[in-house]
């Protein structure tokens, strides 16, 4: 009896000691969020080896209306500073933030002092922006019940494919982080500016590479691409789809079609986060290529180094495509 006795005291405190030990070494909530790739890899970026930013929306799913999961909820509540675009492109994260805590800051980059913004493109070889359009046809796969953005703001929230907007990104992220962890402030301000430098450079080498092709007629899966047209001054002239949640009707398609015929469209690009078959059809018996670019960095690893590497990628894509 005694011995046994003895065992289970021992059985017990083995309890006890491999408890305390998985409280000593479980990761801790992560206190930076960050919705979207190419966003992350700007917080990553200036927080170097300091921590880690947790990234909320993989690369491989879209932002338009994308579904929470309980996890993410809970990360949320638990966060110190959640970094995202704006109210019209993480929809459904942004309503999440109606429930957190006062002590959670929340920084949306489209509204930050000095970054450039653009409207939502309609007409000529972009939707109307009414977005009524004919229930024959929904190709993209997606009900029109799923569509989430805020009408109200007529702003294309896709601001990142413009470099220059990274970098007033950089140095707010760069404000926040120091203030939520001053004791860094420098070592995020030297990140910051390793992370323009290099920011800058890959510009020059994209601007030099898409020189050749700057006039060449293209069109895009859904109009997100728009600050990255404008500052490489690119000749893009109509879009799929406006937006990715809306259905495309038939008469929109046949349009499209027209719009290739008279524009000498060289290329469509599809997206990896969407089926290519609406774009299939429309390069169907045409001279078109078909190829692929995407605005959130599918496939590439989500660090620091992200953000150049898809802007890098977009534009050997486009000039692969769009070279005769």
């Amino acid at each position: 009896m005694r011995m046994k006795n003895q065992v289970k005291k021992i059985i017990i405190s083995l309890g006890l000691l491999f408890g305390l030990s998985a409280q000593v070494y479980a990761s801790p909530a992560p206190e930076v969020l960050v919705t979207i790739a190419p966003l992350h890899s700007l917080v990553q970026g200036v927080l170097g080896d300091v921590g880690d930013a947790k990234l909320l929306i993989e690369s491989h799913k879209s932002p338009h209306g994308h579904q929470l999961k309980p996890s993410t909820i809970g990360m949320l509540q638990n966060a110190k500073l959640v970094f995202y675009i704006g109210d019209n492109l993480e929809t459904n994260m942004t309503r999440a933030f109606e429930g957190l805590p006062e002590l959670v800051r929340k920084v949306s980059m489209i509204k930050q002092q000095g970054v450039s913004k653009l409207d939502i493109r309609a007409g000529g070889g972009w939707e109307q922006h009414d977005h009524s359009s004919d229930n024959d046809s929904k190709e993209n796969g997606r009900n029109s019940a799923e569509h989430n953005h805020e009408h109200d703001d007529l702003t294309d929230p896709h601001i990142w494919l413009d470099p220059t907007n990274a970098i007033v990104m950089i140095k707010a992220i760069t404000r926040e982080l120091s203030a939520l962890y001053p004791e860094n402030r420098s070592t995020f301000k030297m990140n910051a500016l390793s992370l323009i430098s290099d920011i800058k450079t890959t510009d020059k080498k994209i601007k030099t590479l898409l020189m050749p092709v700057k006039d060449r007629p293209f069109i895009v899966f859904h109009d997100a691409y728009q600050y990255f047209e404008k500052h490489y001054d690119l000749t893009a002239v109509g879009s799929i789809v406006l937006d990715s949640g809306i259905p495309t009707s038939v008469k929109r398609l046949r349009e499209l079609r027209q719009k290739l015929a008279s524009s000498g469209v060289i290329c469509i690009f599809r997206e990896p986060q969407f089926s290519d078959k609406l774009s299939s059809v429309v390069a169907e018996n045409t001279n078109a290529k078909l190829g692929t670019i995407d605005p959130i960095g599918v496939g590439l690893k989500p660090d620091g180094d992200l953000y150049s590497k898809l802007l890098t990628r977009m534009a050997s894509s486009l000039r692969a495509c769009l070279s005769k």
